[in-house]
């Protein structure tokens, strides 16, 4: 049971829904006709919880993998690299700007991490990229930095 995957991962996943369902609760809750602002956590939450146990049960039942299986064949060097350009992506996003940034990540990513031919890594990043970009930014009116690079130019803004 202790050694089952499940068991431990149930156990995270209710105390994170237990957690998520008690602030609900603290924010009120509301009625159904004028929710407040806890409302959609507090159930959220509760819904995980439910989900938890189940998953917990199946793991002091015995089924499932051990939890040493999960690691097993783990491409360690990725999660390091993953975890390095996450970092750099968080620095530079000023700096660089929102486009610039997302770009050079999705590069990295399908160049190093897990590659894909260049014939596909660019014309995917660049989309990806400008397309997110203009969804946030046109679409959703969300302001992002443009990054301090291409301040003067007259096409930005």
């Amino acid at each position: 049971m202790v050694r089952r995957a499940e068991f431990w991962g149930g156990l995270f996943w209710l105390a994170f829904g237990a957690f998520v369902t008690w602030q609900g609760w603290l924010l009120e809750l509301g009625t159904l006709r004028e929710p407040g602002s806890g409302f959609v956590f507090f159930w959220l939450g509760l819904m995980i919880a439910v989900f938890a146990v189940v998953i917990t049960l199946d793991g002091v039942r015995g089924r499932g993998p051990l939890l040493a299986d999960l690691w097993r064949g783990a491409r360690w060097r990725n999660v390091l690299m993953v975890i390095l350009a996450l970092i750099a992506f968080g620095f530079l996003f000023e700096g660089l700007g929102f486009v610039l940034c997302s770009l050079a990540l999705l590069l990295f990513l399908m160049t190093f991490v897990d590659p894909v031919k260049p014939v596909l890594s660019i014309p995917i990043s660049v989309v990806a990229a400008v397309g997110v970009w203009y969804v946030l930014e046109k679409v959703l009116l969300v302001q992002l930095p443009k990054g301090s690079w291409l301040e003067g130019l007259p096409l930005v803004g």
